[in-house]
């Protein structure tokens, strides 16, 4: 069984080589054969050149590079046609963060409750029992919260409670299911594509599951990417979007 473990990066330069260097790390002591992939979308610092160098040295390392900044759907609609061509079925893909918010380490636990449970996706969430968010804004907290409700209303999901996290790991049959499913899987290119993708997967009655994440919001450099209006208005246009 394989494991694809994707990031979408954007102007990561500050952030990047530590997740790469805890990725190598974590792969020398799982049990899963991994391979990893960078998206980049178009970065204007030294990200893709950082990303260049480790794949030299690393050669389960590999990097795609978009010709024109398109945004975070973008890049996760590159990422799902990149693992239906290289995953079978029951391989997984897991995507997660380049901003260093996210412990790789924590990629074990999730495929594991994946395979054993017989899940179609694990999310690695702030608001299962043991995770939470350091260093993040109150006003942030609010806005998460308010989305997790807001989800759970409308798109309600067994056992998931964290639908806009980006750190989840997919069995590869349920992505080309909903990609048959959906005409179009994603159509935003904002933050809010996360929460469109599991409001898709709701009315496709998946089994999912959670793991605690701990997001180390204050070990990331640089300004957020997020423009919280946009992304909250996002949510709400789903409503319209996922019947």
């Amino acid at each position: 069984m394989k494991v694809l473990i994707a990031l979408p990066a954007y102007n990561e330069e500050a952030n990047i080589s530590n997740v790469l260097t805890d990725i190598c790390r974590y792969r020398q002591k799982s049990r899963y054969e991994l391979e990893l992939l960078v998206v980049d979308d178009v970065s204007t610092d030294q990200t893709p050149c950082i990303v260049e160098q480790f794949a030299r040295r690393h050669g389960f390392v590999n990097l795609i590079r978009h010709k024109k900044n398109k945004g975070l759907g973008e890049a996760i609609k590159t990422i799902f046609r990149y693992a239906l061509n290289y995953l079978e079925a029951e391989d997984v893909l897991v995507t997660m963060d380049a901003d260093n918010t996210h412990n790789p380490f924590l990629i074990e636990s999730m495929v594991g409750n994946l395979i054993s449970r017989n899940l179609d996706l694990v999310v690695a969430s702030r608001f299962a029992t043991g995770g939470c968010e350091l260093g993040l804004k109150a006003l942030r907290k609010f806005y998460s919260r308010g989305a997790m409700f807001f989800f759970k209303l409308f798109f309600p999901i067994k056992n998931l409670n964290d639908y806009s996290s980006g750190f989840r790991a997919y069995r590869a049959g349920i992505i080309r299911q909903a990609l048959e499913e959906w005409d179009e899987l994603v159509t935003t290119n904002g933050f809010d594509c996360m929460a469109e993708i599991a409001a898709k997967l709701s009315k496709m009655a998946i089994r999912a599951g959670e793991v605690p994440l701990i997001l180390r919001y204050e070990l990331k450099k640089g300004a957020s990417k997020m423009k919280v209006a946009q992304t909250v208005k996002g949510y709400f246009s789903l409503l319209a979007k996922v019947r």
